[in-house]
């Protein structure tokens, strides 16, 4: 009979699986869809990597049931299955470890759909849609239960309570996903998620995903004494980069050989891996790992402080990645362009959105019918990229198509889809697009859809009239550093600051000499400017903007590098425009707060631009 492993954690360290869905894709599984159906699909390559892991010295197997619940296997029509799918799943993990001293885990992912007050679920939907798959998991006989990639502690603590409704005694795993400045993307610091866990019944807590080997450790360090239960880690292979259409994670089994003494030094309690991990990674930290001794960290409890009851309510979880970083003066924010659906299937556009945040992008950009053609509404697109890769989008917002009553209406519309960000725009003049016979509305240019705006993040409308709970909109708009007339575009810009604007986005910039004197300007210092990068195809397109798209100026310099390339063919042509956009990345990472990409729909691009910034600008440099 196998011992608690609650009592041998009052000793020693053990030893967790690596990644299950990153590895059954890099082994010819599907990119797309939820990986726990390939236990009935391809059961041969799951119980191929459980035996992997066991040969490469794991202690504790997790069984492919992440996403194994019912608000995620619908999605994807497998919700008909899902009992066969867990029980097969725990049961092909129980074969691996036949013979073997080793421990099951079902694991438990989050719903892939948001809890109140984020999102649609009610905390007792949530608690029973756990309850459903938790339920067959211990029938089939786990060890324990691994809660693990919770972004919200709100969700983790209902899928604890489903849990802890279920069985008083088996051991409980609860990990949440942190970001590298100890946060949730929720906002909470990791220290009150741990004691938040540990109060709703976890027996051990901890972190995995997102972050890498080191960022993980500093992490640890600083939030171990939170609580004097045993912690879980189980850091990425580092952030990926996309490499002909995959995910590459970095981190060598090596390093993670190298970060894992580190942290049996600090305390830790169990470590693993988790996206970009395999057998290889699990075997190198299992010569750090594996019967050494647990180091018990100290524990300082939680200091309360009451406050009087005259002192105002705590400003509320910022939820926004965007938002902070724009709040956060050192931070340097990489946005991207993401063009909406021609028609009603937003795949290519979600897929889009997963390339970018692969390669290192904080928030993309939503088009609102750009070129005056017919695209998907900018808000549905918003809602769907963000709820199905977890991108922060940034919605496009004309005054062209919509009145002052229409303008409002979807303003609060957004605002209740948990969108944060907004680019005021006047919009392209329709007698460029499908539709040149239609009337524009312009009720209100810019200044006056930003003001609408400010209105309504101070709690009320035009009219004046209450609106309930204010909206949260960070507000941008667009400006020129090739403008002919720089005085004049100051006066502009200087106008939308007074009417609220949060972050300024320019036009595309190729003149590094333009953007010094822009930035220069006092208009351009007082919030963050976002300048825009812009990847030639070919000689032929940068003629095309040169010579005839209003207020952009390509320098001669430019032109004949690209003339250059093109005699070499359409492939250096290509190489050549990422190259200047590279430079000019760099450029503007020395100069601005921001960068804001403009990949024409070549989302593939942005990592190779990326590449070129500085380590410290990018949330994907390790």
């Amino acid at each position: 009979m196998k011992k608690d492993i609650r009592e041998r954690l009052r000793s020693e360290v053990l030893l967790m699986d690596g990644a299950l869905g990153t590895l059954f894709v890099s082994r010819g599984a599907p990119s797309d869809g939820p990986r726990s159906p390939l236990t009935l699909s391809a059961p041969e390559l799951v119980r191929e990597v459980h035996d992997d892991y066991v040969s490469a010295g794991a202690q504790v197997l997790t069984a492919n049931t992440w996403d194994a619940n019912r608000a995620k296997l619908t999605k994807y029509d497998w919700a008909d299955s899902l009992e066969k799918i867990n029980r097969t799943a725990v049961r092909l993990a129980h074969d691996a470890v036949e013979g073997e001293y080793i421990y099951v885990a079902g694991l438990v992912g989050p719903l892939g759909q948001l809890v109140k007050p984020y999102g649609p679920l009610t905390t007792a939907q949530v608690r029973e849609i756990f309850s459903e798959q938790i339920r067959i998991l211990l029938e089939e006989g786990v060890d324990l239960l691994v809660l693990e990639s919770f972004s919200s502690s709100v969700e983790a603590r209902e899928a604890l309570r489903a849990a802890r409704e279920l069985s008083a005694d088996v051991t409980v795993i609860a990990s949440v996903t942190l970001l590298a400045d100890g946060k949730t993307s929720f906002g909470e610091e990791a220290s009150a998620a741990f004691h938040e866990l540990a109060v709703a019944g976890a027996d051990i807590v901890g972190m995995n995903c997102t972050i890498g080997p080191q960022e993980a450790l500093e992490v640890f360090r600083r939030a171990s004494k939170a609580t004097p239960l045993p912690m879980a880690v189980r850091p990425n292979a580092g952030y990926p980069w996309l490499v002909h259409g995959r995910a590459v994670y970095p981190a060598t089994p090596d390093y993670f050989r190298e970060v894992a003494r580190e942290f049996v030094r600090e305390g830790v309690g169990l470590l693993g891996g988790c996206c970009g991990t395999g057998p290889e990674h699990i075997a190198a930290m299992a010569r750090e790992v594996v019967r050494q001794r647990r180091r018990l960290p100290d524990w300082a409890p939680p200091v309360t402080v009451v406050e009087s009851a005259e002192r105002s309510a705590p400003p509320p979880i910022e939820t926004s990645l965007f938002k902070r970083k724009l709040a956060d003066r050192s931070a340097f924010l990489v946005t991207a362009e993401l063009e909406p659906p021609r028609g009603t299937d937003p795949t290519a556009t979600v897929e889009g959105a997963r390339a970018l945040r692969a390669a290192g992008v904080d928030a993309v950009n939503v088009t609102d019918n750009p070129m005056a053609r017919l695209r998907m509404s900018s808000i549905a697109t918003a809602h769907i990229v963000k709820r199905d890769s977890g991108v922060e989008a940034i919605v496009h917002f004309t005054s062209r198509d919509r009145n002052v009553l229409g303008l409002q209406s979807d303003l609060l519309g957004a605002a209740g889809l948990g969108i944060k960000a907004l680019l005021a725009v006047s919009g392209d003049p329709l007698k460029i697009g499908d539709y040149p016979q239609g009337k524009p509305v312009g009720e209100v240019d810019t200044l006056g859809l930003l003001r609408i705006v400010k209105a309504l993040n101070s709690g009320v409308d035009l009219a004046g009239g209450a609106i309930g709970s204010s909206t949260a909109f960070a507000a941008g708009c667009a400006a020129n550093p090739s403008a002919r007339d720089q005085d004049l575009e100051r006066s502009r810009l200087a106008a939308k600051l007074e009417a609220g604007v949060h972050f300024v986005q320019t036009q595309a910039v190729f003149d590094v000499g333009a953007l010094d004197r822009f930035c220069a300007a006092p208009e351009a210092r007082a919030v963050p400017v976002l300048v825009s990068v812009l990847a030639l195809k070919s000689h032929r397109q940068a003629l095309y903007l040169a010579n005839e798209v209003p207020g952009m100026f390509v320098p001669e310099e430019i032109l004949l590098r690209m003339k250059a390339a093109r005699e070499k063919g359409p492939d250096f042509e290509r190489e050549e425009g990422l190259a200047i956009a590279g430079e000019l990345a760099r450029a503007v990472a020395e100069r601005a707060r921001g960068l804001h990409l403009l990949p024409m729909g070549r989302y593939d691009c942005a990592a190779q631009i990326l590449a070129e910034l500085p380590r410290h600008a990018v949330r994907g440099a390790a």
